[in-house]
């Protein structure tokens, strides 16, 4: 058995490669989980997405958000539940080089299901809705995601997005504004 000369070296020589192969693979995921709270038009939302990357830049993204707003008509309030499934594709636009930041930009489909006035027809100033109170309404979406990196697998996450419902009673366009966590998980 040949003994080590100097065994604080031969740690050293071991723990080297560890360490790098570590720095290496922080930032460089397959999949991510993220989850925010913001605003929407009139209101508030929550959302939970998964990024699946396919490269080390571009990645798809899978998005459950539900918002809660109101909306005016007929000198009324009206509160409008939404909720939604989006998919999309992103890719980074601007990284930095010690990799503690990106911005993304992505655009994608949406299909979701909306309810108004919890599906009544009737108003409280005793008018009545003339539109669908309930439907599933689809569309697309665009959407820029900003990441600040605070550890290797946790980001501080902001989320931009604008959907766009091709057949909502609501309106059209709803923006999303959402601040939250991304946790990496592999």
């Amino acid at each position: 058995m040949k003994q080590i000369k100097n065994p604080l070296r031969f740690i050293l020589l071991l723990l080297i490669p560890l360490s790098y192969t570590y720095e290496i693979t922080a930032q460089s995921h397959k999949l991510a989980v993220t989850t925010t709270g913001g605003i929407v038009q009139d209101g508030f939302g929550a959302a939970i997405a998964a990024d699946y990357k396919i490269n080390e830049f571009d990645y798809l993204q899978f998005n459950l958000q539900g918002s809660f707003a109101s909306f005016e008509r007929n000198n009324a309030d009206i509160p409008v539940d939404t909720y939604s499934f989006t998919t999309g594709f992103f890719f980074d636009i601007l990284r930095n080089n010690s990799r503690t930041f990106s911005l993304s930009l992505g655009a994608g489909g949406l299909i979701g299901y909306e309810i108004i006035n919890d599906n009544d027809t009737n108003l409280p100033n005793n008018q009545l809705l003339a539109i669908e109170t309930n439907q599933v309404i689809y569309g697309a979406y665009a959407g820029l995601d900003v990441d600040f990196f605070i550890s290797p697998v946790i980001t501080i996450y902001l989320k931009l997005n604008e959907l766009y419902h091709v057949n909502s009673e609501m309106g059209e366009f709803t923006p999303y504004a959402g601040l939250g966590i991304k946790l990496i998980l592999k």
